[in-house]
């Protein structure tokens, strides 16, 4: 093409925070194409375009009560109609080709909008929003019980779906959920898991954190730390587990606000020495974490949106070779046992994961093997180039 395909992605939150949206963003900028992203900010300061890494960010401030009204988005239409005529601005000022909707937040302005720009429209959902939205503290409180309703939002959802050119979903379990819930052919639905940008392997790794980890059998967890992510299953396993690995080691990397909660619970099960909580590190140490690791975990509790999905971990522990102990979740299950990428145990099940943790502990060459096929897989098969995802995928769309 004689000339670059401006790629528009929409995304309701600030940017950089998004492994998924970045690395979609890099790999489509290394095949030729212009991505400009419309974001927010809650930060004065924050400069309102910015071209990060080749991508030309967008950023709108908004002051913080607009976050919580972005909860209330299929409620009550002011937050749509405050955003609405940003993002025409942000369409017609960089003529805008194409559109990628990261999440439906914003969907209901972008759609009303397309009525009269008719662009192709690519809804990206990162997860089953409706479904995880059960699980917010927020939506559990009288009034939030008044307010959002999380049967209306996938009665919303699945308008979006069947109005837009092309859906991505993380999981080929995602796929067959939509399909059967809205009846859209097959072929409209594209499984794009959360993969890994390959800069996630360092040259060199942080001495601090490898001396401070060492001569320990290290096991990682990487991301928010809230009840539904399993740790205390984690954490109460502890006891069953030191008499045969003295030097187990827990670390925790990300935090929430029920970090005391665990932090008693650690106290409680007398394993308060054993949990390295480490908190909130800059993208640019998780790497070194990974790198310390013995075995990467995925503890998350049994749901519909956790059934469905993959966390970005998975994907940063195969990078690096490590081996995985995941729950069993369907998604994540069905993957690590046909890649062989490690063992699954029984979500929220202390017992369960103390007896397969221990096998992995005693098996190095297990370890050794099952992170080697992580590793292997990654640079073969789950990665963007064997994706289908790429400039071809969006320039179809464009020539109908």
């Amino acid at each position: 093409m004689a000339n670059k395909t401006v790629l528009g992605m929409v995304f309701h939150g600030e940017y950089p925070t998004h492994p998924r949206i970045e690395n979609q963003a890099l790999h489509l900028i290394n095949l030729g194409m212009e991505v400009h992203l419309f974001c927010v900010t809650y930060k004065k300061n924050e400069p309102r375009h910015q071209l990060y890494k080749g991508i030309h960010v967008h950023r709108h401030y908004l002051p913080s009560w607009m976050y919580q009204l972005s909860a209330l988005a299929y409620s009550i239409s002011l937050y749509h109609l405050i955003m609405k005529p940003k993002l025409g601005s942000f369409v017609r000022d960089n003529k805008i080709d194409v559109l990628h909707l990261h999440n439906m937040y914003l969907a209901q302005p972008l759609f009303d909008l397309n009525k009269k720009n008719k662009l192709p429209i690519v809804l990206d959902l990162h997860e089953n929003l409706p479904e995880i939205m059960k699980h917010y503290p927020h939506l559990k409180s009288a009034l939030g019980k008044v307010l959002i309703h999380p049967s209306f939002w996938k009665k919303k959802e699945e308008e979006f779906i069947k109005k837009s050119d092309k859906v991505i979903v993380v999981t080929n379990e995602a796929k067959i959920d939509i399909e059967s819930r809205t009846k859209i052919d097959s072929d409209k639905t594209l499984v794009l898991p959360n993969f890994t940008d390959s800069s996630f392997i360092k040259k060199s790794y942080d001495q601090n954190i490898a001396n401070r980890f060492a001569d320990r059998f290290n096991v990682l967890y990487i991301g928010d730390t809230g009840t539904r992510r399993g740790l205390e299953s984690v954490i109460r396993s502890i006891p069953l587990l030191i008499h045969d690995i003295p030097n187990f080691n827990l670390i925790i990397v990300g935090s929430s606000s029920n970090d005391a909660s665990l932090k008693e619970l650690a106290n409680k099960e007398g394993a308060t020495k054993y949990v390295s909580a480490e908190g909130w590190q800059t993208e640019n140490l998780l790497p070194d974490y990974v790198h310390v690791a013995d075995v990467g975990i995925c503890p998350i509790l049994r749901n519909i949106h956790h059934d469905t999905t993959y966390a970005n971990k998975l994907f940063q522990y195969a990078l690096h070779g490590k081996s995985i102990l995941a729950s069993d979740c369907i998604a994540q299950k069905s993957l690590i046992e046909n890649e062989e990428w490690g063992l699954i145990h029984s979500a929220d099940d202390a017992v369960d994961f103390a007896k397969q943790l221990k096998t992995l502990y005693h098996n190095p060459e297990l370890r050794k093997k099952t992170g080697q096929n992580a590793a292997k897989s990654i640079e073969n098969k789950y990665n963007y180039g064997s994706s289908g995802f790429n400039n071809k995928f969006y320039t179809k769309l464009l020539n109908g």
